[in-house]
């Protein structure tokens, strides 16, 4: 029901953090159900609820495909290190590492259906993509995954 992914840090090697994900994503909307029933949220107006309940359901539905991604390439790729790579500033989504072959290949992942260039600012980032390569070896491709259609960075002018 629950996988815990791993989230590292480039700026401390010996921090590790979990993070669950849960394989049942209603457990997510059950969560926010019961934020929603609290005498406090009900005190707010119509405007103010609906713009509370908006962004609280974007950030579950964000959350749940980031989970769901990591929690199938972690199963699928049994080879390799699957996890969350945090920087002082910002982060990569997924990494997965494979040891055997010194490669990784690095992530954004996103709930949006439109290609935003603010998407891979992370992937594009040469001291990020430096560190990341020296720690974790060559990478061999770097990934916006998202609801839209298939492109490349090279079609959206990157």
């Amino acid at each position: 029901m629950t996988v815990d992914i791993e989230t590292r840090w480039m700026s401390d090697y010996n921090r590790k953090e979990a993070r669950t994900a849960f394989s049942q994503p209603g457990i997510r909307y059950s969560q926010a159900e019961s934020l929603m029933q609290d005498d406090n949220f009900r005190d707010l107006s119509l405007v103010e609820r609906k713009r509370v309940t908006e962004r609280i359901l974007a950030e579950i539905k964000g959350r749940m495909m980031e989970d769901i991604v990591l929690l199938e390439t972690k199963l699928s790729k049994k080879n390799c290190e699957v996890f969350r790579l945090q920087f002082a500033i910002g982060e990569f989504d997924m990494v997965v590492f494979d040891p055997e072959e010194e490669t990784c290949e690095i992530y954004e992942i996103k709930h949006s259906d439109k290609i935003v260039l603010q998407q891979c600012r992370h992937l594009l980032d040469k001291q990020k993509c430096e560190d990341t390569a020296f720690r974790y070896g060559t990478i061999i491709g770097k990934y916006v995954i998202y609801r839209g259609a298939k492109t490349s960075l090279v079609q959206v002018g990157v």
